[in-house]
């Protein structure tokens, strides 16, 4: 399935980012959904199997998130993170349905807890109003992490995906409320998208290929 799809992935997630140096343009937030997009459908045409309507949702709402914040009307962020938060508990929904606290990865589960709750607590005097909407993401995120890792089968792809998707989050965050990092949009997207095409093909890939 990775195989199958990088290509055509690639080629639509590299466009939006070798774009992002003109952005805003016409239609940028619809180039920005458009590998989303793709592992949408990726997600609907797999074989049925527990969670995949989860994993839809997660994927559509990550996408809802994408327009969100290349909209960029007044309020755009606090909607973006709202709709990136539902998607985050669909995520951790899909993932606990094979929930098994996994012993040999236990450094790796601390490791997830002690990241975002470092991030958190260092960037806490800068969020200004944001504290609690910020206090409630970084929850969903770590759990989505943690949510990964302790599976009963354990997925290598999937635990990849959601440490690309932590990494990516932690550059926007320090971007936009520590201080400005250079080629800060280039890294987020390059992590975002990885991340997500991680997480979908590593789950559909777990029931077979479609």
């Amino acid at each position: 399935m990775q195989n199958k799809w990088a290509l055509p992935f690639a080629i639509l997630a590299g466009i939006f980012i070798v774009s992002i140096r003109f952005t805003p343009y016409p239609l940028s937030y619809a180039v920005k959904a458009l590998p989303i997009l793709l592992l949408l459908v990726i997600t609907l045409r797999s074989a049925p199997f527990r969670g995949r309507l989860g994993l839809a949702a997660a994927v559509f709402f990550s996408g809802c998130g994408d327009v969100i914040l290349d909209l960029n009307f007044k309020g755009a962020f606090i909607a973006g993170l709202a709709s990136f938060l539902t998607a985050h508990v669909c995520y951790v929904i899909v993932f606990a349905l094979h929930l098994e606290f996994q012993k040999k990865l236990l450094l790796v589960s601390l490791a997830g807890i002690a990241f975002p709750a470092a991030m958190a607590a260092f960037l806490w005097p800068h969020l200004g109003e944001l504290k609690l909407p910020v206090a409630v993401y970084v929850t969903a995120i770590a759990s989505m992490f943690l949510t990964s890792v302790n599976r009963s089968n354990i997925n290598s792809s999937l635990i990849s995906g959601a440490m690309f998707f932590v990494i990516s989050d932690s550059v926007l965050a320090l971007n936009k409320f520590y201080a400005p990092i250079p080629a800060a949009r280039y890294a987020i997207m390059a992590t975002y998208y990885l991340a997500q095409y991680l997480i979908v093909t590593g789950l559909v890939d777990e029931q077979g290929e479609s």
